[in-house]
C-alpha cells in the first residue's frame, strides 16, 4: 500500500511517500481502508520536531481521518465490514479509564502510525461508527477538534443556552467551536485578523466579531461590542502570550479551556496578573484533547444538527506536502483535507 512517512524531522520537505505491506488486524483490532484525512496544527509541529520526541523517520503522520472497515481481528464485536469509522487520536483514552500520561503512548500520528496511508489498523475499542447523515469530509476532520472542543466547552466549560462562548481565530478548532456552540444554543464571539474571514464567521452564526489586527486590544473591543459582557466559556487557542487579554475578555465565574499556543509557544510564561483571575473567580483548565466518549458525544450533535465542517481546500493523497504547506501558510479557514481518491 501507499503511505507517507515523516522522514528526518525538520519540515514539510522531509515527507516521503513509500510502499508498505498492507497491515492486517490482530486480536481486538480493526483494519480501515482510508477514505480521507484531515490536518491539524499539531501535524505541522510533528514534522518540525516540536511535538513528540524520539519519533522514527518511518512514522506515518496524521491524527484525523475516516475509513471503511475492511477486516476485523479475532474477538471484535459491534463493528461490521463496510461501516465508516473514526477514532480519537489517543486511542487508549476511554471514559472509564481516566486521563494520564499513558494516553500519549497510543497517539495516532505521533507515538503510533497515523492516518496518512491507504490502510490503517486501530483498536476496535477506539472505533466509532459514523452515522449516514455525516459526510466524509466532516468525519475525516472531526476527531481532534471534536474531542478537544467538547472537552473544553461542554465537559469542562458546562456551556448552557444563552452563554457567550469566545473562540479565537478561524482555524479548525475555533470554527468547530462556533458550530458546536450555536448548535447548543450559545452566543459566540470570534476573533481574526481577516475581515473576510470574520464576515464568513457571521454567516455561520457568530454574534460578535473582532479584528485583532485593527484593534490590538481585542479584549476591550469585544467588551465594547457586547456592552461589557464577558465570555462565559473561552476556547483558548492563542495561549499565554495573549492570556492577559483572554482573562480581560472573560466574565465573572468564567471558564477558560486552554488548548494551544498560536501566539507563541506552550512554554511561554503567562502575561496576566493574579488579581484579575481571583477577582473574577475564573477557572482555567489545560485541555489535552478528549476521550472516546467526548468524541462520540460531539459526533452525536454533529449528526443531529446536520453540521458540516467547512473545508478550505482539498488535496489528493499524492499531493500531501502541498496540503501541509497550505496549512502552514495560515490562509485557511476551517479545515484542510486530503482525499484518497482525489
Amino acid at each position: 500500500m501507499k503511505s507517507w512517512e515523516i522522514g528526518p524531522r525538520g519540515g514539510i520537505e522531509n515527507l516521503r511517500q513509500v510502499e508498505r505491506a498492507t497491515p492486517e488486524p490482530g486480536p481486538g483490532e480493526v483494519a480501515l481502508d482510508v477514505i480521507a484525512v484531515g490536518l491539524n496544527y499539531r501535524d505541522l509541529m510533528v514534522l518540525r520536531g516540536h511535538y513528540g520526541s524520539d519519533l522514527p523517520e518511518t512514522r506515518i503522520p496524521l491524527s484525523d481521518g475516516v475509513g471503511v472497515v475492511a477486516a476485523l481481528g479475532d474477538g471484535v464485536e459491534g463493528l461490521a465490514l463496510g461501516q465508516r469509522v473514526i477514532a480519537p487520536h489517543f486511542t487508549n483514552w476511554r471514559e472509564d479509564g481516566g486521563y494520564g500520561y499513558h494516553v500519549f503512548a497510543t497517539d495516532l500520528g505521533v507515538t503510533q502510525d497515523g492516518w496518512l496511508a491507504e490502510r490503517i489498523v486501530v483498536p476496535a475499542s477506539a472505533a466509532i461508527h459514523v452515522p449516514d447523515g455525516v459526510d466524509d469530509a466532516t468525519a475525516a476532520t472531526l476527531s481532534v477538534v471534536g474531542a478537544t472542543v467538547w472537552h473544553a466547552m461542554v465537559a469542562f466549560g458546562r456551556v448552557a443556552k444563552g452563554d457567550l462562548v469566545l473562540a479565537q481565530g478561524t482555524g479548525g478548532v475555533a470554527i468547530f467551536a462556533l458550530q458546536l456552540a450555536k448548535a447548543l444554543g450559545a452566543d459566540v464571539a470570534i476573533t481574526s485578523s481577516s475581515d473576510e474571514k470574520l464576515a464568513r464567521a457571521r454567516e455561520m452564526g457568530a454574534d460578535f466579531t473582532v479584528n485583532y489586527r485593527e484593534r490590538e486590544d481585542w479584549a476591550a473591543a469585544l467588551l465594547e461590542a457586547t456592552g461589557g459582557r464577558g465570555a462565559d466559556v473561552v476556547v483558548d487557542t492563542i495561549g499565554f502570550g495573549e492570556f492577559g487579554r483572554t482573562v480581560a475578555a472573560t466574565a465573572v465565574e468564567g471558564r477558560i479551556g486552554t488548548i494551544g499556543a498560536l501566539s507563541g509557544s506552550p512554554q511561554d510564561s503567562p502575561d496576566f496578573d493574579q488579581g484579575s483571575l481571583i477577582g473574577k473567580n475564573i477557572t482555567i483548565k489545560g485541555i489535552a484533547s478528549g476521550h472516546r466518549g467526548m468524541l462520540e458525544s460531539a459526533l452525536g450533535v454533529v449528526a443531529e444538527h446536520g453540521i458540516a465542517i467547512p473545508i478550505d481546500r482539498r488535496f489528493s493523497f499524492d499531493d500531501a506536502p502541498a496540503a501541509y504547506a497550505h496549512l502552514e501558510s495560515g490562509a485557511h479557514m476551517g479545515k484542510v483535507l486530503i482525499e484518497k481518491g482525489a
